[in-house]
């Protein structure tokens, strides 16, 4: 029962949380409108959901911690799954970064149209990178030889075979 309370108080957090970055970003959104600025709702669409993907980790990473069983970090983990999402995030960012006269590279143009038409590729890769954040510590149970992480073999388990 005692873990039951554990995870439906850390459910509510999450929820609240959500519901008030909603509200932020809508606010945001509004301001953009009104200033032709969007400089700063682009930095919290691609920050956001690393929050969110970071909260979903924490329940079981502050158990793990708490018993003493984190026993390193994933690098091949982190360097497979973090790395390629942090780049979709920073790609995203890119045209606001204050850089004159720097060509882009020619694939830019094309991802450019998938990363802008809408927010999707930041949220996927900001949950993803913050969940593979704090999934990447090691745990004693897990093993050192596990690369793949809870979140994947969750998606896996309803693939399709």
């Amino acid at each position: 029962m005692k873990r039951f309370f554990y995870y439906f108080i850390w459910s509510i957090a999450i929820v609240l949380v959500v519901y008030l970055g909603l509200q932020l970003q809508q606010v945001l959104d509004e301001r953009t409108d009104m200033t032709f600025n969007p400089i700063p709702y682009w930095i919290y669409v691609t920050i956001f959901p690393v929050v969110i993907g970071l909260l979903l980790r924490t329940p079981k990473f502050m158990l793990e911690r708490k018993q003493h069983r984190i026993q390193g970090f994933d690098w091949s983990k982190f360097l497979a799954v973090g790395i390629p999402a942090f780049i979709v995030l920073v790609l995203s960012l890119l045209p606001f970064l204050p850089f004159e006269n720097v060509a882009y590279p020619e694939f830019y143009s094309r991802i450019s149209l998938l990363l802008f038409s809408s927010t999707t590729a930041q949220t996927i890769a900001g949950l993803v990178f913050g969940y593979t954040l704090l999934d990447s510590f090691k745990s004693e149970e897990r093993g050192l030889q596990e690369t793949t992480s809870d979140l994947f073999n969750a998606v896996m388990k309803f693939t399709p075979k």
